[in-house]
């Protein structure tokens, strides 16, 4: 579907996504809200001005400058396409959200699973990033960054079709330098292959910042008697006979892979933010947001 897509028009893309945001409005729906509720409590994000080497040429979109208009690629063919400079590279946010199995858990009817709450937290992101001027994409979909309502619509078309797969982690792919990532996941996976993905990136020169979704029962083990747990992804099954006889032990271990997470983060110069789902979202979006601003305005000045 990948290389479909990468066929396809940049309007051919939009329709699809648009399409997919009528289909599925909830969630869309839900994001804007939130990103709302947060973008009333920040400032607008600061910008500076277009460089000189040439990044891409793209279709012209409603409310592109005239002045971005490419005359001589325009006359290659019947659609009309604007030149993009590097800067907009440079100032570009590529996103991505776990969407493997053991996501899908909530303890409890009255909370979302972590997946859903990683797909809010994401699109919401996303929306206040173009409304702050900023490009975004999905990292691993293979599509450029854009801005605007086109570039919302093609994270969205992402996140919807779950075009950019199931891993636990993502692989580490060449971004350009001073590039920005937002990570969503529970991060449960092992620590070394954690620490493999920050620092393959860091050491590009990419900054970012990681958001650890759970559900308040895998924080706190809430059980008590005997309780069969099953893994989501092949782990098998496991029987406690008295599950209260080992919440003191798994409530440190998960601490400690917590701390360990977070460490590795903060030693990059990442940002580390813990998310319940059983909390507002907007707890989330608001310092990470603020975060993500500070990294770009801090890369700009550099």
């Amino acid at each position: 579907m990948q290389g479909v897509m990468r066929n396809r028009s940049a309007m051919d893309r939009r329709q699809e996504a648009e399409r997919l945001g009528g289909a599925l409005p909830p969630l869309l729906v839900a994001a804007d809200r939130v990103a709302q509720t947060v973008a009333q409590g920040v400032h607008g994000r600061r910008r500076v001005g277009q460089g000189e080497s040439f990044w891409q040429f793209r279709r012209y979109e409603p409310g592109d400058s005239t002045t971005s208009i490419d005359w001589r690629q325009s006359a290659k063919s019947q659609a009309v396409f604007v030149r993009e400079r590097e800067w907009e590279a440079a100032q570009s946010v590529w996103l991505w959200r776990d969407a493997s199995p053991s996501m899908e858990y909530a303890s409890g009817a009255e909370l979302v699973t972590k997946r859903e709450r990683a797909d809010l937290l994401l699109l919401a992101t996303a929306a206040l990033l173009v409304r702050g001027g900023e490009r975004v994409t999905m990292l691993g979909s293979d599509q450029l960054p854009s801005t605007g309502r086109a570039g919302f619509n093609r994270v969205a078309d992402v996140v919807l079709n779950d075009v950019a797969g199931n891993e636990s982690l993502p692989r580490v792919a060449p971004l350009p330098r001073a590039a920005h990532i937002a990570m969503f996941g529970d991060f449960l996976s092992d620590v070394d292959a954690f620490r493999d993905v920050v620092t393959g990136y860091a050491s590009r020169g990419v900054r970012g910042q990681i958001v650890q979704i759970l559900d308040p029962a895998e924080e706190s083990l809430p059980f008590s008697g005997r309780v069969r747990f099953a893994g989501f992804e092949g782990e098998g099954e496991a029987l406690m006979g008295r599950v209260e006889s080992v919440r003191d032990g798994y409530r440190h271990r998960l601490a400690a892979h917590r701390e360990a997470i977070g460490d590795i983060a903060r030693r990059a110069g990442w940002g580390f933010i813990l998310h319940h789902t059983d909390h507002p979202p907007q707890t989330a979006l608001l310092p990470l947001y603020t975060a993500m601003a500070g990294m770009v305005e801090w890369t700009a000045r550099k």
